[in-house]
C-alpha cells in the first residue's frame, strides 16, 4: 500500500514507519521540510495555515496514518501552549480531510481509510471507574482536545473512509517516549511515584502498538473509537515497583500531589496525579494478540 503518515518522525511514527517498510508497504511522510527521500520513503510539505496537501499527495495514498499533534508533556501547559496542543492537532486532520473532499470533488483518486490518533484522555480521568469504547466523553482540557480532534476525524466517513479513532494509552518502548522521561530520576537514586500511586495508568507497549496500527490498514472490523491500551493497566504505584526492579533500582522518593501542582499546574492533575482506568474492548472482542500484555514483560523489553 501507499500510505500518507503525519508525526511520521515520532516516537511512535518512527517505529511504525520501519515496520511498514519492512512489509513492503510504500510511505509518504508529512514534513514541514522537502527532504530526500527513497524508493519506499518519500516526504511532501505539510500545509500551513489556508493550505491544503497537494493533490498528488493525497492521489497516491491508499491509506493515511495521522500522529501529529505537540507534544503534551513538553512543559507547563499556559494559556499559548494549549492553544498549540489543540490546534496542532485539530488543524492538520481538517486539512487532511478537506484535501479528500478536494480530490474527490476533482476526480482524483483519496484514500479511503484514515486511522487518527487520539487519547484515553478522552475519558476524563476517574479514581475507579473502568472505562472502554461505549463509555462518554469526560470533563477536562485533555477530553476537551480528543472531543474535537475525533470529531474532525469523523468528517472523514461522509466521503466513504473508513475511520478509526486510535485512543492511545502511554506508549512505552526504548529510546524515547514517556519512558525515558520516567526513568531518569531513577538512574539517580531518586525513583518513585508521583501522589498517592493509586491512580491508574493505561499503556500499550510500541511493538503491540505498531502491530495493531498495521492491521488496522486492511482489516475492516477497526473502525470508530478504538481504545489503543494493554489489557492490564496498573496503578502508579504497581508501574514504580516494576520498573524500579527491572533497572534494578531502589524506588523510595514519593513526590506530593501538591509539588506536583506547584510546579506544572493543570498538566500535573491530568497527566500525573489523576488517571483512567481504560480496557480495550473492540481489541479483545477481535482476540488481537498482545505480544506485551503485562507491565513486567513491555518493561522488560523497554527499560
Amino acid at each position: 500500500m501507499n500510505i500518507l503518515i503525519t508525526g511520521g518522525t515520532g516516537f511512535v511514527g518512527t517505529a511504525l514507519v520501519k515496520q511498514l517498510t519492512q512489509q513492503n508497504h510504500r510511505v509518504i511522510i508529512s514534513s514541514r521540510r522537502e527532504k530526500q527521500g527513497r524508493e519506499d520513503i518519500r516526504y511532501t510539505k505539510t500545509p500551513g495555515e489556508g493550505e491544503l496537501f497537494s493533490v498528488e499527495s493525497i492521489a497516491q495514498a491508499d491509506a493515511v496514518i495521522n500522529l501529529a499533534g505537540h507534544n503534551i508533556a513538553a512543559g507547563r501547559w499556559t494559556a499559548q501552549v494549549k492553544d498549540l496542543i489543540l490546534n496542532s492537532r485539530v488543524q492538520i486532520t481538517r486539512r487532511l480531510v478537506r484535501s479528500m473532499e478536494r480530490n474527490k470533488e476533482v476526480g482524483q483518486h483519496y484514500p479511503k481509510v484514515l486511522l487518527n490518533a487520539s487519547a484515553v484522555g478522552y475519558y476524563g480521568q476517574h479514581p475507579t471507574a473502568t472505562f472502554d469504547e461505549e463509555s462518554p466523553n469526560g470533563e477536562g482540557f485533555l477530553a476537551g482536545v480528543c472531543r474535537q480532534w475525533e470529531q474532525e476525524a469523523q468528517q472523514a466517513e461522509g466521503l466513504g473512509a473508513r475511520v478509526a479513532r486510535f485512543r492511545f494509552g502511554i506508549v512505552l518502548g526504548p529510546g524515547g517516549g514517556v519512558l525515558e522521561r520516567i526513568k531518569m530520576p531513577y538512574k539517580f537514586g531518586m525513583g518513585g511515584y508521583i501522589g498517592d500511586g493509586k491512580q491508574w495508568v493505561s499503556w500499550i507497549h510500541i511493538e503491540d502498538l505498531v502491530n495493531i496500527l498495521t492491521l488496522a490498514l486492511t482489516d475492516e472490523r477497526v473502525m470508530g473509537a478504538v481504545n489503543l491500551c494493554s489489557p492490564q493497566p496498573v496503578t502508579m504505584a504497581e508501574l514504580d515497583r516494576h520498573l524500579a526492579r527491572v533497572l534494578g533500582k531502589t524506588s523510595w522518593t514519593r513526590l506530593p500531589g501538591l509539588v506536583a501542582r506547584t510546579l506544572l499546574g493543570e498538566m500535573a492533575d491530568e497527566l500525573l496525579l489523576n488517571g483512567q482506568q481504560v480496557m480495550p474492548k473492540k481489541l479483545i472482542t477481535m482476540q488481537v494478540p498482545f505480544k506485551y500484555p503485562d507491565i513486567a514483560s513491555a518493561l522488560a523489553a523497554s527499560a
